[in-house]
């Protein structure tokens, strides 16, 4: 079975082009520990009151910026891909930084390896005709983050979107979770899970996927796949103990693998290690481990076993 990391981002290499080659190589070795200490104690932050979760999180958002600099290309992905036996990664668009285009054009250039999913950013004219040129030059998701564009679930540019990914029988991934940084995101409360309920109602046939599982409140995320069996949830941001809650309340079938690399650590290891930690503590079976880390991808976006990487 293949493993398929379904949530990465990767950002030109003009972002590195004042750093050399060698000074890269050096911070990598060096920061490496610091950044996978800062991804194993992510998760944790939940447990701080929320009142002062709200100031550390706008703190904690500056966190990854160093080690962006130093590891975050495509080329970057592919090489932390290899060293953890990750056969294929769905890239994720977030204009302005990283564009469709560039996406598009990265996927292109690797697909045996990339998937494109592309987002359509606020401003876009015709935004439903603009999903339908990139799903022409290979995109194979949606993704929609509310909490960046500031715009409702009422959205019209929303609805338009779903409209033309409902009829393609695109997946679709969703940002969940409020993260309270005002420095990245326009309006951090958007994105509750909660608020995404009447999609999953109003296109049931449309497969929608909650990532970071609505970051500190999982359980909302939990509740809403229980009442709607079009709706996934990815593991990135999530510890052991979620993830095997995840599988306990809707199945491992609607769970997914996921990173968000290269944010939290640049450390697709961590990632398979949580779900590894899952099976050693018994709370999900080999089996569901081979879901997670791969099967359901596979179904979800209709590979075949070529395509896969089997």
């Amino acid at each position: 079975m293949p493993i398929i990391d379904f949530h990465a981002h990767a950002f030109p290499d003009s972002i590195h082009r004042f750093l050399p080659a060698s000074l890269r190589s050096q911070a990598k070795f060096w920061l490496k520990p610091v950044m996978k200490s800062i991804h194993q104690a992510q998760p944790y932050m939940r447990l701080v009151p929320d009142s002062i979760r709200k100031k550390t999180d706008e703190l904690s958002a500056l966190l990854p910026l160093p080690g962006l600099l130093i590891e975050s290309t495509t080329q970057d992905l592919l090489l932390a891909m290899e060293r953890s036996s990750v056969d294929k990664t769905v890239l994720i668009a977030h204009p302005p930084h990283m564009s469709n285009e560039f996406i598009l054009k990265m996927c292109q250039a690797h697909p045996e390896q990339l998937i494109a999913a592309v987002n359509v950013p606020v401003g876009q004219k015709s935004p439903g005709a603009k999903l339908k040129e990139y799903i022409a030059e290979g995109a194979k998701l949606l993704k929609i983050h509310a909490s960046a564009d500031n715009e409702g679930a009422d959205s019209p540019r929303y609805k338009a979107l779903l409209k033309v990914a409902s009829k393609a029988k695109l997946p679709v991934i969703l940002h969940t979770g409020c993260f309270h940084s005002h420095i990245f995101y326009k309006n951090p409360e958007a994105s509750h899970a909660q608020n995404f309920a009447p999609w999953f109602k109003d296109y049931p046939e449309t497969q929608f996927i909650l990532a970071h599982m609505n970051f500190n409140e999982p359980s909302v995320a939990f509740d809403l796949a229980e009442d709607y069996p079009n709706v996934h949830v990815d593991t990135s941001w999530q510890p052991s103990e979620i993830i095997g809650e995840a599988v306990r309340r809707i199945g491992a079938e609607r769970v997914l693998f996921g990173t968000d690399w290269p944010f939290i650590g640049s450390n697709i290891s961590v990632g398979l290690k949580r779900i590894q930690d899952c099976v050693n503590a018994n709370l999900i079976t080999s089996e569901d481990s081979d879901l997670i880390l791969g099967g359901n991808a596979v179904k979800l976006l209709g590979l075949a076993a070529s395509d896969a990487g089997t």
